[in-house]
């Protein structure tokens, strides 16, 4: 068992990967037809396996960072201070100027015998961020699977569908109808833009919408792209006979985008949120104070180390 976490939990492994996602989507994408390896299970083999390795990595440490950034240590002795990044004996300074010039922290106080000690935090969130990342992948790879599935199961899926205009065909249980194709011009004769409309007519329900080349529509987990027209019929009269529309299915994109609006959030807070600590340990009117950052350290010491001085010298 613990040999099987390992392997999950590696770094290498999770590249091996990720590259080989990447080889397979990469075939996929440039050879004729072989868009059929997004839905084979070998592909779907490593998607889960990503998936397992990727939730193998953030369960194995998320708890232990809970309880540290949760439940924070607040009686430390005077060894542990002197260990961090910053650390400054003080005297003549109450607790009460640091909780007034150090706005936005969280803070914790415990008073054992006639020791006080106290503790402050912010930007915790932050040593989340990696673990909110990890957490957007597996909705993404969610996202991918069932697109996938759904793509293997629909028959319509990746299928091109030429309707002539006046015409319907039925797609998916319902019918799709061609009402018209228009093509509108600038000034100078160059093509504004393509637009056709369409009429999806399923059982009592009637829909009119129009379809460009950068407006596809989507319908019971389709999507509709123009994607051809009778160009003999435009270049003689201005208008066509036929269209031909290319479809898509769409399952799974809402986890898709879903889960990578969820893992930008994840990377932009462990990039750019720094988690500051602060201990204070007050005894008989001698303060030890230590500071550490996980990000931005020397600008935040140098800011801890100037407030230190001038509440010294104001003492």
């Amino acid at each position: 068992m613990n040999i099987a976490i390992k392997l999950l939990t590696s770094t290498k492994f999770t590249v091996a990967i990720i590259a080989v996602i990447i080889t397979l989507a990469a075939i996929g994408t440039v050879y004729p037809g072989g868009d059929a390896i997004f839905g084979s299970w070998f592909f779907l083999f490593f998607i889960g396996l990503l998936a397992l390795s990727t939730a193998s990595c953030s369960l194995t440490r998320i708890l232990p960072l809970w309880r540290a950034v949760m439940h924070p240590k607040l009686e430390v002795d005077d060894q542990f201070v002197q260990k961090l990044p910053y650390h400054k004996n003080l005297s003549g300074v109450a607790v009460s100027q640091f909780k007034a010039h150090l706005r936005g922290y969280e803070w914790y106080e415990s008073i054992s015998s006639e020791t006080t000690f106290v503790f402050a935090q912010k930007g915790r969130i932050g040593r989340f961020g990696p673990h909110i990342a990890h957490f957007g992948v597996l909705i993404l790879l969610l996202g991918v699977v069932i697109g996938a599935a759904y793509g293997q199961a629909n028959p319509y899926s990746d299928k091109i569908a030429v309707i002539p205009v006046g015409g319907s065909q039925q797609i998916d249980g319902f019918a799709l109808r061609l009402d018209g194709f228009n093509v509108s011009y600038y000034d100078n004769g160059a093509v504004r833009e393509y637009r056709a409309t369409v009429t999806i007519i399923d059982g009592n329900q009637v829909q009119t919408r129009d379809i460009t080349i950068n407006g596809p529509i989507n319908y019971r987990g389709l999507t509709f792209l123009l994607y051809g027209y009778d160009s003999n019929g435009v270049l003689e009269s201005r208008k066509a006979s036929w269209v031909a529309f290319q479809i898509k299915n769409d399952a799974g994109i809402a986890l898709v985008w879903t889960g990578a609006a969820v893992t930008l959030t994840g990377i932009m807070l462990s990039l750019y949120v720094s988690h500051k600590r602060i201990w204070i340990k007050l005894h008989k009117e001698r303060i030890i104070l230590g500071a550490i950052s996980n990000k931005n350290s020397a600008r935040f010491l140098k800011d801890i180390d100037y407030l230190c001085t001038k509440l010294e010298d104001h003492s």
